[in-house]
């Protein structure tokens, strides 16, 4: 028994001495782990729709158009409805790259249709063109146009 503990304990050891010991690289945090805080990224590529003015969402609607998670419809925000996956939560940020241009813009509602939907300040800023549709009342619309491929890190 005396001697398999010394066995043992000589491939400890080794086992330290051969993976350089304490201090070595793979204490090191991974990249996006320094300071003890995970700054991990993940990235989705879909088409982003013009989801329309705040005029047009609150006439197509018949409502505030306040948005899912309750925010309030701006036209001067940077923002976007998320499509139906629970990747990405309310008030989340994200950078929104399209045309060759990258933004910062937020998550302000949850899409209808299923897919990923900017505001007018978040198209203008990444360059696609776009337009509201027509609205007369709730139910009475035609849809605006406008939409491009664009990454989504967040």
């Amino acid at each position: 028994m005396k001697a398999l503990t010394g066995i043992l304990g000589a491939a400890l050891v080794m086992a330290l001495v051969g993976c350089g010991g304490a201090g070595n690289e793979e204490s090191m945090p991974n990249p996006g782990e320094e300071g003890g805080v995970v700054n991990a990224q993940a990235s989705v590529t879909k088409t982003l729709y013009y989801e329309g003015a705040c005029w047009w969402l609150k006439c197509a609607n018949g409502n505030t158009a306040t948005g899912a998670c309750g925010y309030g419809c701006l036209d001067t925000r940077k923002g976007f409805a998320r499509d139906y996956s629970w990747r990405m939560s309310c008030g989340q940020a994200a950078t929104v790259s399209a045309n060759g241009r990258a933004v910062t813009a937020t998550v302000w509602d949850h899409s209808c249709c299923g897919r990923f939907e900017g505001t007018d300040a978040l198209l203008d800023s990444l360059a696609i063109g776009h337009g509201d549709g027509t609205c007369v009342a709730k139910g009475n619309f035609t849809y605006g146009y406008g939409q491009a491929t664009a990454t989504f890190t967040y």
